[in-house]
């Protein structure tokens, strides 16, 4: 893991969201770059797969595009994103060598036999990176 910025006056994160409709082919997810004292210095944006398989390396291009070594984390709004698209925080944080927070908003059973459902053949990759 890299070290905190602790010599800025805020410590900055990156966070991510994304939104998209049940038509849409994509997903738009945006990230804002905020530091602790709330203020915003950077934005990014970048497209996901609905029901697909992108979301992870849609955030790391996201990441490598802002090109900002003082980010300290990140933040990302959800751990399966448009429809079914599973968010690999472990690998994320392994390629950034930063922190990763993965926010959900509900309580899970479990999305197994929801993919299993939605998908004839759901990808390996895809059961793997099924939070626990």
């Amino acid at each position: 893991m890299r070290n905190l910025h602790l010599e800025k006056q805020g410590i900055r994160g990156l966070a991510i969201a994304e939104s998209f409709s049940q038509t849409s082919k994509k997903s738009v997810l945006s990230g804002i770059v905020m530091s602790t004292d709330l203020v915003i210095d950077g934005f990014v944006f970048g497209h996901s797969t609905v029901g697909g398989d992108d979301a992870t390396d849609t955030i790391l291009s996201m990441y490598e595009k802002l090109d900002r070594p003082d980010v300290s984390f990140l933040l990302i709004s959800g751990i399966v994103i448009s429809l079914y698209n599973i968010v690999d925080v472990k690998r994320i944080s392994e390629k950034t060598e930063l922190p990763v927070i993965g926010v959900t908003y509900e309580e899970s059973q479990g999305i197994e036999d929801a993919i299993k459902h939605h998908f004839q053949i759901p990808t390996r990759q895809n059961l793997q990176n099924i939070p626990n």
